[in-house]
């Protein structure tokens, strides 16, 4: 999924991840990793630019964590102003989390269907509380990020977030749900890094959210901390608002003809689902659960994506309404409703604007300009 059409291919992919982990062991052990770092974040968004789907929350934060180690480094900032861009960014990804979880769909379905795989190993009798937890996520979580801001509350929000966290790995363990594996390492490195940086002087909230206003500061304040309110709203890519795990996905459902089914590969084929109709578009394939199972996360919160994804599936031979595909949106704030939309054939493939546009060219010919057919002689 590239974010530009027509971008040349830099055949970068099978050697990608082996090289952001080189680079990663470099700046590890690498005294003054300015260097290092800058390359890291290049290849990071090289790798984005190419495939949109590699836009990951931890991506995301790591590569602005970094980057102000890199001034530091290069001697362009100062230690503590180093710190309070990290601090800043673990509070902002904390309260923006907490509060775009307040809508009640993560409330009612939600935050049940996330932890209902531990609340089997557990016990039906813990779901009453479990209930109550999911109204009381978005509060807790939002309020642990303006704790950690005042130095009379930031211990209790820091033992409050290793709690948090510790809950998470729980509900994504063996006992729970076994898919999104990926969270463990970022969790693991949010509660590790939100004690390392908030247990010593932090500083009060104005050193936290603005610091002496050096530009990358006030980039980050800008872009963790203030873009993410059109979240609330559904406007901004939930990576980008901290939405990750809150309910708020767009998601893509392909319906297949079964004749079309029976075209696709057959690791492609176990995931669809039969819809029991008799005729037209039986077949259904669940394109999030489908990235889930085989990538272990969420699937990009991306509209456009999925219309791509749902585009390409025509190399398999498709014909004239063979699928089509409903897209479910974000819920509002104060619904549980989940928008959808449905693209017919016609739709994802424009053909009904190709035949307009057909019919207009030749409306517009004359007599005179089509050629007669030649005579075959005698």
């Amino acid at each position: 999924m590239p974010v530009l059409a027509n971008l040349p291919a830099p055949g970068l992919d099978r050697h990608l991840y082996p090289l952001l982990f080189v680079l990663l062991t470099v700046i590890g052990v690498t005294p003054q990793p300015v260097w290092p770092i800058l390359a890291w974040i290049g290849l990071v968004v090289l790798s984005c630019l190419y495939d949109y789907t590699r836009l990951l929350p931890w991506f995301y934060q790591y590569s602005f964590m970094l980057g102000a180690m890199a001034l530091y480094h290069a001697g362009l900032q100062s230690d503590s102003e180093t710190l309070h861009i990290c601090r800043l960014i673990n509070v902002s990804i904390y309260f923006w989390s907490g509060v775009l979880k307040a809508n009640r769909y993560f409330f009612q379905t939600g935050f049940l269907a996330l932890m209902g795989p531990l609340l089997k190993s557990i016990g039906q009798g813990w779901k009453p509380l479990f209930r109550w937890l999911g109204y009381l996520a978005p509060l807790g979580e939002a309020g642990l990020a303006i704790g950690l801001l005042f130095p009379e509350t930031r211990w209790p929000s820091i033992l409050a977030a290793v709690l948090m966290h510790a809950f998470i790995l729980l509900g994504f363990s063996s006992l729970g749900r076994s898919t999104h594996r990926t969270i463990w390492p970022w969790n693991i490195t949010m509660g590790t890094t939100t004690v390392i940086l908030f247990a010593a002087n932090a500083g009060g909230p104005g050193d936290i959210l603005w610091g002496k206003g050096e530009p990358l500061h006030l980039l980050v304040f800008a872009l963790f901390f203030c873009l993410p309110v059109l979240g609330l709203f559904n406007k901004l890519e939930n990576i980008l608002s901290h939405g990750y795990m809150t309910g708020r996905h767009t998601l893509g459902y392909l319906k297949l003809t079964r004749a079309f089914y029976q075209k696709l590969p057959a690791e492609i084929q176990g995931y669809c689902q039969d819809l029991g109709l008799p005729y037209g578009q039986t077949m259904l394939l669940d394109l999030g659960q489908w990235y889930v199972s085989q990538l272990a996360m969420n699937p990009p919160q991306n509209e456009r994506g999925l219309l791509s994804i749902a585009r390409d599936f025509r190399k398999y031979g498709a014909l004239y309404d063979d699928f089509s595909l409903t897209i479910t949106g974000m819920p509002g704030l104060f619904s549980a409703h989940l928008p959808h939309k449905d693209y017919s054939w016609r739709q994802l493939f424009n053909e009904k604007r190709a035949e307009q546009a057909g019919r207009r060219r030749l409306g517009g010919l004359k007599a005179s300009q089509l050629k007669k057919p030649q005579s075959s002689g005698n």
